[in-house]
């Protein structure tokens, strides 16, 4: 079992954020449970682990009719651990996002539940729902049954309905602090009588963008091989040394320096970094330059280019791809005004849609599946793409 897995939230007092941590201890000293929790929040904030102590506080069969502290020894908090309660629901709204569902859904929730006191229904990414499914779902929350529980999850709470909005209780998760991040990795460094050092621990508290579930799977990859978690070895597991070369990134994409732009990132993606954590390290090292005043306002519209990419890239089939020509396109505009992203990404995704272009960025499509490779075979070789270079030339040269 990996260690996000193991050393998953139990209690209310293990819950890593703190805020969270009172909101369930006021509903316990309330003995008060509404019928629907929508919780919102970032990713790997621990959303979904909130949700399975909510299912055993309302059903532990030592706490009775009275809310608490879930035991986590009893048979009914002992099947929800484990994933075997019947009566406990959880449903990937991203998979079964359809009104049948749904509906399936309305006809299960009127039946009492068969063991535990209550039906707990946890649905996660509700916001992927399609709007026929929320109509219905939307029913199901104006008149649930007194046995039923609903615990809505998403990362989006923008694109849920207001209509189902205005029906739950609503627990809103934030990025952790860093406190909060080492509080986390210390009880699972502790548990596997690992050791840390503190310089490390800070550290990954930073680069994972207050994800515990990130942080503690870096943490897992490191103590599989060593049984001392230190600066060294974190770095090389998030980035290959990721520091030296995000500053590497950051200073030729200031430079619009195509050639080693695409060299460094390249190397990266090669050497197995996770794309996120590259974007949102790069991300963050040019605002810092900007803040400082090492670059001009205009690489402001670049962070919001690889911002977009970032969110596109979940849902495209070459990520990498985007990156690329995200950096070209910014590398070969010598103007104050960088195109935005949003029209190429779709040109290249979607080659069959004509659209009408700047006469800088209008090969985009044609070219980028066509010589993908003699690119390639440029990086590699070190020759270098001059700034006399177009932005047309430089696609044509490194599309694929």
């Amino acid at each position: 079992m990996n260690l996000y897995l193991k050393y998953r939230p139990k209690t209310i007092d293990e819950l890593d954020l703190s805020g969270v941590r009172k909101i369930l201890s006021d509903i316990v000293k309330a003995n008060n449970v509404a019928h629907a929790y929508l919780l919102t929040g970032p990713r790997g904030s621990g959303k979904t682990s909130t949700a399975r102590v909510l299912a055993r506080m309302v059903n532990c069969e030592r706490n009775g009719e009275k809310l608490g502290e879930p035991c986590n020894k009893c048979s009914a908090c002992q099947s929800i651990l484990n994933s075997s309660a019947i009566d406990v629901i959880e449903i990937d709204a991203a998979s079964n996002r359809g009104i049948d569902d749904i509906r399936e859904l309305k006809e299960k929730i009127r039946l009492a539940p068969a063991i535990l006191r209550k039906k707990v229904y946890i649905i996660d990414e509700v916001h992927m729902l399609t709007t026929e499914a929320f109509n219905a779902l939307l029913k199901t929350l104006e008149e649930p049954p007194s046995h039923s529980l609903f615990i809505l999850c998403t990362t989006e709470l923008h694109k849920v309905p207001e209509t189902i909005i205005s029906r739950c209780a609503q627990i809103q998760f934030t990025k952790a602090t860093p406190s909060e991040m080492l509080r986390s990795f210390k009880r699972v460094i502790e548990g596997e009588r690992a050791t840390a050092d503190e310089g490390a621990l800070e550290y990954l508290s930073k680069a994972v963008d207050g994800s515990f579930r990130d942080g503690v799977k870096i943490i897992d990859q490191v103590i599989s091989h060593s049984r001392s978690v230190i600066l060294a070895d974190v770095e090389q597991v998030i980035s290959g040394s990721r520091g030296y070369r995000v500053e590497l990134i950051v200073k030729s994409l200031s430079e619009k320096n195509v050639t080693e732009s695409l060299r460094l990132f390249n190397e990266a993606i090669t050497n197995g970094i996770d794309m996120n954590y590259l974007l949102v390290s790069v991300m963050r090292g040019l605002r810092d330059k900007l803040l400082m005043g090492e670059v001009e306002i205009e690489v402001t519209k670049f962070i919001f280019v690889l911002d977009e990419v970032a969110r596109r890239m979940a849902t495209s089939l070459d990520g990498e791809l985007l990156i690329q020509v995200a950096i070209v396109e910014w590398c070969g505009i010598d103007s104050s005004t960088a195109v935005g992203m949003t029209k190429k990404v779709e040109t290249v995704q979607q080659s069959s849609r004509a659209e009408s272009r700047d006469p800088v960025a209008k090969p985009v499509t044609t070219e980028v599946k066509s010589s993908w490779a003699s690119m390639k075979e440029k990086i590699k070789s070190g020759e270098k793409i001059g700034k006399s270079d177009t932005i047309d030339e430089a696609i044509a040269i490194f599309s694929s």
